[in-house]
Parts: C-alpha cells; sequence; structure tokens
C-alpha cells in the first residue's frame, strides 16, 4: 500500500493542549474535528503493563486532581507505580490556575470528569471516527537515568499498535523512544518536509 502524504502537516500536539487537555480522548476527538492530518501523543506503562497516553512520568499536579476534587500538592505517583485503575481515580481535564501550565495555555477549556486513556482506547478513538486521513505519532517515554522510574520493553508498544497499523486507515505514523538528554529509540520513518505544530493559541 502507498500512502501519499500532503507537503504540510498540522500536527495536533498532544491532542491540541492550547485547546483542551492534553493527551485525552475529549482533546484527541476535538483535534480530529478541528480538522488535524496528525496527532502527536505520548506513552507510558502502568504498573499492571496497561499502556496509557499521558506525557509526564509522574501525576503532573498542574493539571491532576485526586478523587476529592482537590489539586494534587505536589509531583504525584509515579505512572508506573499505580494499576490502570488506580490511575482512573485521578482528573485531568483543568489546569491548576495561577501555574505556570495556566498562563501558558490561558486558552484551554476545561472537561472536567476526564482520566488518563490507555493508547489502546485512543487508536480505537481514531478508528471510530472513520477519519482515513490522520496520522498518530507515537512517543515513548521513559527514562532511564531515573532508577525510581521503570524502564519498559519496547515489544509490548509495539505489539499494541501493531493491529491498528495494519487494518486501520489511519496508520501509526512512528514510534519514538526519547532518553533524557538525547533522542533514541527507532528510526523516525521520512515525515512530511513541514510539519505545523498545533498546541492552539497561547498567550503572546
Amino acid at each position: 500500500m502507498t500512502i501519499t502524504r500532503p507537503g504540510f502537516d498540522l500536527l495536533g500536539h498532544r491532542g491540541a493542549r492550547g485547546l483542551w487537555p492534553e493527551n485525552t480522548l475529549a482533546g484527541f476527538a476535538r483535534a480530529m474535528a478541528l480538522g488535524v492530518s496528525a496527532m502527536e501523543l505520548d506513552c507510558l506503562v502502568t504498573r499492571d503493563d496497561v499502556i496509557v497516553v499521558c506525557h509526564d512520568a509522574r501525576l503532573n499536579p498542574d493539571c491532576t486532581r485526586d478523587a476529592r476534587g482537590q489539586f494534587l500538592e505536589g509531583a504525584g505517583p509515579p505512572i508506573g507505580a499505580l494499576t490502570f485503575q488506580q490511575l482512573q481515580a485521578y482528573d485531568v481535564g483543568r489546569i491548576k490556575p495561577g501555574t505556570g501550565l495556566a498562563a501558558q495555555f490561558p486558552r484551554q477549556k476545561p472537561i472536567d470528569g476526564t482520566r488518563i486513556p490507555s493508547l489502546a482506547s485512543v487508536l480505537d478513538l481514531v478508528k471510530a471516527s472513520g477519519n482515513k486521513d490522520v496520522f498518530v505519532s507515537v512517543e515513548l517515554k521513559y527514562d532511564p537515568t531515573d532508577s525510581s522510574l521503570p524502564t519498559p520493553e519496547r515489544e509490548p508498544y509495539a505489539t499494541s499498535r501493531r493491529p491498528y497499523s495494519r487494518s486501520t486507515g489511519s496508520p501509526v505514523l512512528h514510534g519514538r523512544g526519547r532518553r533524557r538528554g538525547d533522542a533514541a529509540g527507532d528510526p523516525t520513518p521520512a515525515r512530511s518536509p513541514r510539519t505545523a505544530r498545533r498546541d492552539g493559541p497561547r498567550s503572546p
């Protein structure tokens, strides 16, 4: 199968985090409705080996609330220390007012009740949308310099996305691992010569 890509990609960064909560089903759905041609997302692995879509190795207190609806006081537990079910107790649908993240994305619209999704649910969302033009760029997060964080094997990532890339019109664009301080992982296939990243509007 030959896939022809346009010379210019409109990339929804973590969905479109300047407009909606990052790396969430609601954010990805709205990014596709907005008309992006590619979406970038980040993945980590829970304690029970569920691949989830999340940028930060630990729960981010600037956008994470507990079961009582209170923002975390400091950095939360590592994603890898929680089961997927435990992770679902946290709400990531709103930025904490007064934080640097709030200043960076003042137009992000909160969606209360939003949870960290599994990678499978995001790829199912893309498939169910019927959008055969959007590509999904998966970045695999790990940090071997931090002994408190697990370093997952790559094979589960590859296995999880293989059926989607083969059977849908929205194939995963690439998988990439990144170490702190350098880029590492599988070689990235050739991409369009120009890519626009869509976080959404930012403050001047």
